[in-house]
This record gives structure tokens, C-alpha cells and sequence, in this order.
């Protein structure tokens, strides 16, 4: 279900902006939305552009008068049916309907087929509705340098009745000839106390709703996510606790056990994330299950150097403190700095494609002070 603009929590700066480029006729006709994934981005999006297909849009005044969506018109039904003709959705899971597609699996990338197939060649359809036809491109981030140069004359030109929206996580993936021909729009995250509230009108209560705040950093849709995830066994939640548990008493002799414990364990997740998604890539699902773990880790170990240097405030895992107190005392400040950042680099081997069994195995070895010669993603690949 599409939210309305007056809805959307914790983006009033980027909101702001669009609301004052509409109100005085300066809408730029290609926008790139810049921010974490999970704050918003495509919330506001969707949201942006149900305002703009509106049929009998309202109006709250103002110094900048707020437009938005009336949700009762013929195109505010048809958008929250998710069969609205003039709002088009591009994302590389498309691949599979375009003309060349059949049977091929999820992709990591954006195909440029599906640029092609799906934006090029539509973009001079009219819209049958409104009077605009809204395109929003999931993961711009993901969409190749050819892709890129092949969507260039589009962004600069596109008919007067489009609005191209580029959705994107990291900023540094996009050509600087694509960035000069969007309106960048850049969205923070959610305040902490906003997630607890949304988890909770969720029926995620606290201590667990306060965790996912934490581990979220700020991304809303993450946590939201994470904490509603259906796995087959334990919950997400309950997988954390117990992790955190197996790495404050990890000794050397126990990390293959460990390890494998740990790949069940994302093995599971993947599998409620596949269950959960349609046609998405199952090396982006299992990359995420991964990455998960990974960052469970490293967020207790960050709370445990908080308590090392007496920064006791705001603990991620506050619902485990006797355990990250045990975490604290196995090192010292240094050494869980350096721990801190080896899984920082143990996320950019998910990325590499490294081998889950080795990357688990590499953590707990890190973990248990052993004389494995750390290895980085260069030297493996």
C-alpha cells in the first residue's frame, strides 16, 4: 500500500524540496534519490508520484504550499492496486520479460535489456491517465556503465510529460554524466525513536524493537524487514542472541563448529528472504543473509569497546549486556578496534563473492586471537 506524502517520516528536508520545485512550475523531469537503502527513498518515490498522478490533489498551506495525493480519485485507487498505467517500476529482476530473458535467473546487475526494453523504448508513450508517467528505477547503483550511457540521451531530453526517478544507494557507482543530468535529492535516516515506534505499531516490542533500531542505523524498511521476517526456527532476533552468545565464549578449537553453525544459520534467513521476495537474485538474498550476520558481529564487538571506554549510553545490544560486557573483557580497547574493522572488510568479501564457509571461518579466527594470517579481498580473488 502506497503512503501519502504527509506520510512519510523523518524526510522533511527532501520533501521540501520537491514540494517547492512543484509549487512554483520548476519540477526537473529527472530526479536521482541519494541515500542508505531502507530510509525512504522509494517511499517517497512511490509517494511523489501518486501526488503527481493525483486527479483532485489537496493542498495544506503554508509558506510553500504542501501538495499531496487524495487517495479517493479513480488514479489514487488504480495506484494503490499497483496497476496504475502511467507509473512504471524498472527493476533488474525485469530481465525475465524482456524479449531475450526467457528463463534466465535473477541477475545481480542491471541488464541492459532492461533499460532498453523497459524505459528507451516506452518513453514516448503518453500518459492515459494523468498527466504525467512516472518511472522509478530501483538500484541505479546496479545498472552498468553501458546501461548508463545508454539511458544519457533519455535523462537530458525526455518527453515533457515524464518524470524519471533514479533510486540510488551509493553515489560513487554513477557516472558523473548521469549525476549532471539529475536533480540529486538526499535522503537521511530515520531517527531511532521513529523505528521503535513503527516496530511497535508492527507488534514489535521492546527490548527487540529497540535492537533492530540500532542495527538498522537509521533505515527504517531494514529494520521493519529484519524484525518481521518469517524463518523456519528461530527468529532473526532469537539467531542474533544466540550469535552473540557462541562469540563471546568462542575458543580456537570451536571455530569450524562455530562456522558452521553460522552458515545454518544465514542458510535459514536466505531461505525466509527467498520466501519473503519474488524473483529476486539468490546471490543478492544470500549476500544479505551474510552480511547480517557479519554485522550482528560487529556491532556487539563496537559495544563492547563502548563499555571499554565507559561509553555505557546507547548499546545496540542493551538486551544482552552481561554477554557484551563478556566480549569486552576477552579484549582491549585496540584489539577491538581492529576487530571492528576486519568485519568491516569481511562485508566487502560477501561483495567479493568469497566463499561463505571461509568468510565465517575467517571471523571467528579473528575472533579467537589466532596466528591466521588475515587475508583481504584482493588477495583471494
Amino acid at each position: 500500500m502506497a503512503v501519502n506524502l504527509g506520510q512519510v517520516v523523518c524526510q522533511d528536508k527532501a520533501i521540501a524540496g520537491l514540494q517547492r520545485a512543484f509549487a512554483t512550475g520548476r519540477m526537473p523531469h529527472a530526479y536521482l534519490f541519494s541515500g542508505q537503502d531502507g530510509v525512504g527513498k522509494f517511499t517517497t518515490a512511490r509517494a511523489w508520484a501518486k501526488m503527481l498522478l493525483c486527479q483532485n490533489r489537496t493542498q495544506r498551506a503554508g509558506e510553500v504550499p504542501f501538495a499531496d495525493s487524495c487517495g479517493r480519485c479513480p488514479s489514487c485507487l488504480l495506484f494503490e492496486s499497483g496497476a496504475h498505467p502511467d507509473f512504471q517500476t524498472i527493476y533488474k529482476e525485469l530481465v525475465v520479460f524482456t524479449e531475450d530473458g526467457k528463463n534466465k535467473t535473477p541477475p545481480v546487475d542491471m541488464p541492459v535489456d532492461v533499460i532498453r526494453e523497459f524505459l528507451i523504448e516506452k518513453i514516448a508513450t503518453r500518459p492515459q491517465m494523468s498527466g504525467h508517467v512516472v518511472y522509478v528505477i530501483q538500484e541505479a547503483e546496479k545498472v552498468n556503465n553501458s546501461s548508463q550511457n545508454a539511458m544519457l540521451k533519455v535523462l537530458e531530453e525526455p518527453p515533457p510529460f515524464c518524470v524519471i526517478i533514479l533510486i540510488c544507494s551509493r553515489m560513487e557507482k554513477m557516472l558523473p554524466t548521469i549525476l549532471s543530468r539529475c536533480h540529486v535529492v538526499r535522503f537521511g535516516p530515520v531517527a531511532a525513536g521513529v523505528i521503535v515506534q513503527k516496530l511497535a505499531e508492527a507488534g514489535i516490542e521492546e527490548p527487540e524493537s529497540g535492537y533492530w533500531a540500532g542495527f538498522s542505523e537509521g533505515r527504517l524498511g531494514q529494520a521493519i524487514a529484519w524484525a518481521s521476517l518469517e524463518t523456519k526456527g528461530d527468529s532473526p532476533y532469537l539467531i542474533k542472541r544466540a550469535l552473540l552468545e557462541r562469540l563471546a565464549g568462542a575458543t580456537l578449537p570451536d571455530v569450524l563448529e562455530q562456522a558452521e553453525w553460522m552458515g545454518k544459520a544465514a542458510k535459514q534467513i536466505a531461505a525466509a528472504w527467498t520466501a519473503a521476495s519474488e524473483n529476486v537474485s539468490t546471490t543478492d538474498i544470500n549476500r544479505r543473509a551474510q552480511k547480517g550476520l557479519i554485522q550482528m558481529a560487529m556491532l556487539a564487538l563496537a559495544d563492547a569497546l563502548k563499555l571499554k571506554t565507559r561509553a555505557t549510553e546507547n548499546l545496540v545490544n542493551a538486551d544482552q549486556k552481561a554477554v557484551i560486557r563478556q566480549l569486552a573483557d576477552k579484549y582491549n580497547p585496540e584489539h577491538l578496534a581492529l576487530l571492528v574493522a576486519q568485519m568491516a572488510e569481511l562485508t566487502r568479501w560477501v561483495d567479493a563473492s568469497v566463499n561463505e564457509k571461509l568468510i565465517f571461518e575467517q571471523l571467528l579466527f579473528n575472533l579467537t586471537h589466532s596466528d591466521i594470517i588475515s587475508l583481504s579481498v584482493s588477495s583471494i580473488g
